[in-house]
């Protein structure tokens, strides 16, 4: 009995390795969305998966000090940026942080309005020029667009076409290079792929070049206009506040934390966004009608009762796809949740993937819902809506984010109806984040308006 119990459980733990090299969310089964916490004693670390309103606020923000950011990250992000913000938790950690929220409280929502419009403007453009219209890949130009965006609102500078491409592409491939089988620590010891990690290194040295390139060493030089942005602006007063002045490398790091973190969660929201909205006509033609030029909503993250409808599809994507699926976090020592003992050491997660689709928490959790956030009973998403985290960790960027959103689904659906194409569906990557596994393509034809005026 006792080795068929043994091979019983070798070929579950091989089960599971094979589901999590595929991708970490395929290892969340149908338990996972009905029950509210889980407790696993692995070989080397107690693990517990917590998806409660409870949870969210122990872990994340009454408890946050408690609950650093876990180690097993460090590896991930460690090749690409180094040791900034959201990598690691070092020292001077929160006046980086002050630094990143002073940066983008320069950049009111009109500015990222604007500047939104102007680039989608040149975008259009070339999407005409080029003839992708009728098979726009919608991740890469979203990635490319919303680079450009945070690019020009907090460095008032950016790539060139050709550098936004090989950085937008090459961030893609390291995130399917990110294996997630690294995430934890099997058997006492980390997963070692060196042919993967040697690619994975390959690809952040020519991403980290890019931004020296373009972005550090102008800076570092003062160079205008980057010299006299919101960025530069913050490491100065940082500096003049008596911290310690960032090094070449450490600067390489948080400009690269800005550029990707800032960048990423708009163009996985924007890409997931336009494929529901290109499989949906008659959900065009009703927000097609809300965002009339003088009818511009207000851009918050959450909701109240008489919510816009952009605004509740935005929190709806937000919802069914959160940016970062899974918030790990050590415990850094004996505790008890839900009447569960968390051991010193333990691995935490706080999946937004799991709470946002959680049945407890959320009716019909799976549909996507247009109206879901227009209702009282949606807006009131206090912990249990979280795709920019919550707590003293979370993104200072959900402002700026927004904005840019709101301003984009605005301005494509004025001027173009998206239809659906076929193709092999997409599904969320995992790895870091739930971008497209693969690309989407959807076309937009130009509305008449649109289509004289491009004449």
């Amino acid at each position: 009995m006792g080795l068929l119990r043994n091979k019983f459980i070798l070929s579950c733990a091989v089960w599971l390795v094979v589901r999590f090299a595929r991708g970490p969310l395929r290892l969340l089964l149908p338990m996972h969305y009905q029950r509210e916490l889980f407790s696993y004693d692995l070989p080397a670390v107690q693990l517990v998966i917590g998806s409660s309103r409870d949870v969210v606020q122990r872990v994340l923000v009454r408890g946050a000090a408690q609950y650093p950011k876990s180690r097993i990250m460090q590896p991930l992000l460690a090749p690409l940026i180094g040791r900034g913000l959201f990598a690691s938790e070092e020292p001077d950690v929160a006046s980086i942080r002050r630094m990143f929220v002073r940066a983008i409280a320069q950049v009111d929502d009109q500015a990222v309005a604007a500047a939104s419009v102007q680039l989608l403007g040149a975008y259009r453009e070339r999407w005409h020029r080029e003839g992708t219209l009728s098979r726009l890949p919608v991740s890469a130009e979203m990635s490319r667009l919303t680079v450009d965006i945070v690019s020009e609102c907090l460095f008032r500078t950016r790539f060139s076409d050709a550098e936004s491409d090989d950085f937008t592409r090459l961030f893609f491939r390291y995130q399917l290079l990110a294996s997630p089988l690294r995430l934890f620590p099997w058997a006492g010891k980390r997963v070692v792929a060196p042919i993967r990690l040697m690619r994975q290194r390959r690809v952040s040295e020519q991403m980290r070049a890019l931004i020296r390139t373009r972005f550090v060493a102008p800076l570092r030089a003062g160079a205008e206009p980057i010299v006299s942005s919101p960025f530069a602006r913050a490491v100065a007063e940082r500096e003049r506040a008596g911290e310690e002045t960032l090094s070449d490398e450490r600067l390489l790091d948080e400009v690269a934390v800005m550029l990707l973190a800032g960048h990423e969660t708009s163009a996985s929201a924007l890409s997931w966004l336009l494929r529901e909205l290109a499989d949906d006509a008659d959900l065009q033609v009703r927000l097609r009608q809300e965002v009339q030029p003088s009818n511009q909503p207000a851009t918050r993250v959450g909701a109240s009762a008489d919510t816009s409808l952009l605004r509740s599809l935005i929190n709806e994507v937000l919802r069914l796809y959160p940016p970062i699926p899974i918030y790990p976090r050590d415990a850094t020592a004996a505790d008890t949740i839900q009447n569960q003992a968390i051991a010193p050491g333990a691995l935490i997660l706080v999946s937004p993937w799991i709470i946002q689709r959680h049945a407890k928490l959320w009716d019909e959790p799976r549909a996507f819902k247009a109206d879901r956030f227009r209702t009282l009973g949606g807006a009131d998403a206090s912990n249990r809506f979280l795709p920019f985290g919550s707590g003293p960790r979370a993104c200072p960027g959900s402002r700026f984010a927004m904005a840019e959103m709101q301003a984009l689904v605005t301005g494509i659906v004025r001027q173009f109806q998206l239809r659906p194409l076929a193709g092999r569906r997409a599904t969320p990557l995992g790895n870091l984040t739930t971008r497209p596994n693969r690309e989407i393509y959807v076309a937009l034809e130009p509305l008449a308006a649109e289509a004289e005026g491009a004449g």
